[in-house]
C-alpha cells in the first residue's frame, strides 16, 4: 500500500462531516467520489479492455451526485484520463470500466449487475445491501465516516482482480469463505 494513498483515504474517512481549517465542510459525496477515483487506481481490468479511457458511467439519481462525480473526471488513473458519463436509462453498460450504480435503480439491480459483469465493469454502489446483491464495491457509512465494503465474488464474476493494498483498507471482504448475509 502507498503510504500516499493510505494516508488520502485516511484523510478523507475521518474528516467526513467535520470542519477543516478554512472551515469549509467536506460532504460525503466528495469523499465518495474520491474513494470512487482511487477504486479506478487499484482494479485490474482484463487485458485489452481498457484502451484510451477509464469510462465512470453513473445509471440513476444518486444522493452522491452528478456533480461530485464529475469532478474526478480528467484525472489519471493507471496512466489513463477518467471519464465520467451519465447514462439515460435506455443507455447500457458497453464501454463502462465503472458502473456506480444509484439507489433509484434498486429494482432493476440484478440485470444490471449481470450486464456490468458482462461488460467487467467495476460496479459501485451506496445503496444499502449492494454487495449482498451482488455488487463489487458498497460504499457505507459507519460512526459518521465513509468505509467500503467489497465483494470478491463479483469482481471474480466481472473478470476483475482487485488489488491486496484496496482489500486491506476495507471494511469487509466476502469471498468463497465469507459469503456476504442475504
Amino acid at each position: 500500500m502507498t503510504l500516499k494513498f493510505a494516508i488520502a483515504l485516511a484523510l478523507w474517512a475521518a474528516m467526513t462531516g467535520s470542519a477543516g481549517a478554512d472551515d469549509k465542510v467536506i460532504h460525503e459525496d466528495e469523499v465518495e467520489a474520491a474513494f470512487v477515483y482511487n477504486f479506478a487506481k487499484f482494479v485490474e481490468w482484463p487485458s485489452g479492455k481498457i484502451n484510451e479511457s477509464i469510462n465512470l458511467c453513473i445509471l440513476g439519481e444518486s444522493p452522491l451526485g452528478f456533480s461530485a462525480l464529475k469532478a474526478i473526471d480528467g484525472r489519471i488513473a493507471q496512466d489513463k484520463p477518467l471519464v465520467t458519463k451519465l447514462l439515460n436509462k435506455s443507455d447500457d453498460l458497453k464501454g463502462c470500466h465503472i458502473a456506480f450504480i444509484a439507489a433509484s435503480e434498486r429494482n432493476k439491480m440484478a440485470q444490471l449487475l449481470k450486464i456490468a459483469h458482462q461488460q467487467h465493469a467495476l460496479t459501485v454502489s451506496d445503496m444499502d445491501g449492494f454487495t449482498q446483491g451482488g455488487g463489487a464495491i458498497e460504499l457505507v457509512k459507519t460512526d459518521d465516516k465513509i468505509r467500503f465494503e467489497i465483494s470478491l465474488l463479483a469482481a471474480k464474476e466481472a473478470g476483475l482482480v482487485i488489488s491486496s493494498r484496496l482489500l486491506s483498507l476495507a471494511l469487509a471482504v466476502y469471498d468463497e469463505n465469507n459469503r456476504p448475509k442475504q
